[in-house]
């Protein structure tokens, strides 16, 4: 549940200053080179809970969980932030970008099974703010309210904390893959498999640019996600997220911008707990009403925060 693909376009930007600079657009292949954010099985995120220099859990938040929460049933709108470390030519250090996505779900809970299903309301972009060509979430990709339906656990662990448990989930958009986790992405702009997602009349996903180059994108996306996370109020859940994102370009306006986009390399921030997920209940007056996209997008920071 995320759009990494702006990521690595936010790196052409880098990449677009580093060939104007130097005359030449050659660099590192593009691709997702790199572990996945948030926290791998295995991992041990360290010094994230800065007040106390503590270790948090597993779950990426320094809250304690609430214990009196077992039921996870109603309206929710969950923000998951992907976080993406980038490189570009004739750039030394790494640059670290996000993309939120903010989604509007119902869960509905049998026994310790949970099944969110609902639909994505709006993509955000946080780009670096000296990129050069910053990244443009089109509002035709921006508000598409794409339907998603997840599974997994909401149980208590062996320490008996109740945690939310959403395991690997992979999405394609640009494109209908018999295989969406396995199959090659697009690159040809007549290949068959492409479909316009964002219904701009474009194949794919249009991303657009801005700034020094500006122009637009239109790309493939592949992104897998895991969340975790703990009941730290009765109407909030917080956690990590592992996060990967896999994107292909096959067509550009200017057409320079798909080569150039090629020159670069994004990878999933391995910094650990940098991918995270919060997740705030409807009251059951609001949800009443018949909450929809245009209600969230209106109360995104009430409900969530900056």
């Amino acid at each position: 549940m995320s759009h990494g693909l702006l990521h690595k376009a936010g790196l052409l930007g880098w990449a677009l200053l580093a060939s104007t600079l130097a005359g030449c657009g050659s660099g590192a292949s593009g691709g997702d080179a790199g572990p996945a954010g948030g926290v791998a099985d295995g991992a041990v995120p360290t010094n994230v809970c800065p007040d106390d220099g503590g270790i948090a859990p597993m779950t990426c938040t320094c809250n304690p969980a609430l214990a009196s929460v077992t039921d996870l049933s109603g309206a929710w709108v969950l923000r998951t932030t992907g976080a993406q470390t980038v490189e570009a030519p004739f750039y030394t250090n790494p640059f670290h970008l996000k993309s939120i996505d903010v989604i509007l779900v119902q869960v509905a809970q049998t026994g310790n099974d949970v099944v969110l299903s609902g639909q994505y309301c709006d993509r955000i972009q946080q780009d670096d703010p000296k990129n050069p060509a910053p990244v443009i979430v089109r509002d035709a990709w921006r508000l598409t309210a794409t339907q998603v339906q997840r599974s997994g656990t909401f149980a208590p662990d062996d320490s008996g904390e109740w945690v939310l448990a959403l395991p690997t989930f992979v999405e394609v958009a640009g494109a209908n893959l018999v295989d969406p986790a396995t199959d090659t992405l697009p690159v040809d702009p007549n290949d068959p498999r492409l479909f316009d997602s964002d219904g701009d009349g474009l194949s794919g996903i249009s991303i657009g640019l801005g700034g020094l180059m500006p122009g637009v994108l239109q790309a493939v996306q592949r992104q897998t996600t895991s969340l975790r996370g703990l009941p730290v109020a009765a109407d909030r859940v917080e956690g990590g997220m592992a996060y990967k994102s896999e994107q292909s370009v096959v067509a550009s306006d200017p057409a320079n911008l798909k080569t150039l986009y090629e020159s670069s390399t994004a990878f999933s921030d391995p910094t650990p707990c940098s991918s995270t997920f919060v997740m705030v209940r409807l009251p059951d007056s609001v949800a009443a009403t018949g909450v929809d996209c245009d209600w969230v997008r209106s109360n995104e920071t009430t409900l969530l925060g900056p």
